[in-house]
C-alpha cells in the first residue's frame, strides 16, 4: 500500500478514504448481486449513529483532502512534488508542485 506523509490527521483521513472508497465499491458491487456488501452497515447497522458518524468522517475527510491540509507537518513533507499531500490545484507557494509554477 502506498505511504501516506503528513500529519496524524491527514493519515488517518487518507486511510478514511481508503475503507470508504472500497466501502462504496463493495456497496455497488452487492447491489448487482443481490447482497448488502456495505461493511460499515454490515459491522455497524445496529448502532445506526455509529455508522452514520463513520459515513460522516468520512465525509469530512475527503473535504479535508481536497482543500489540503495547512498545518506545519504536512507543508514540511511537501518538499516533493510526488508526494505533495495537497490537491491538484494547490497554491500555497511552499512545496514543489506551487514553486514549479512560477
Amino acid at each position: 500500500m502506498m505511504k501516506h506523509k503528513g500529519c496524524s490527521a491527514s493519515t488517518v483521513g487518507f486511510y478514511l478514504m481508503v475503507v470508504g472508497g472500497l466501502n462504496w465499491g463493495l456497496t455497488g458491487l452487492g447491489h448487482f448481486a443481490s447482497a448488502n456488501l456495505n461493511l460499515v452497515n454490515v459491522i455497524f447497522g445496529g448502532m445506526p449513529s455509529v455508522e452514520y458518524g463513520i459515513y460522516l468522517l468520512v465525509g469530512l475527510a475527503t473535504i479535508m483532502s481536497l482543500v489540503g491540509c495547512k498545518c506545519a507537518t504536512c507543508k514540511a513533507s511537501c518538499g516533493e512534488a510526488a508526494t505533495c499531500s495537497h490537491a491538484e490545484g494547490c497554491s500555497c507557494g511552499d512545496c514543489a508542485r506551487c514553486t514549479a509554477k512560477k
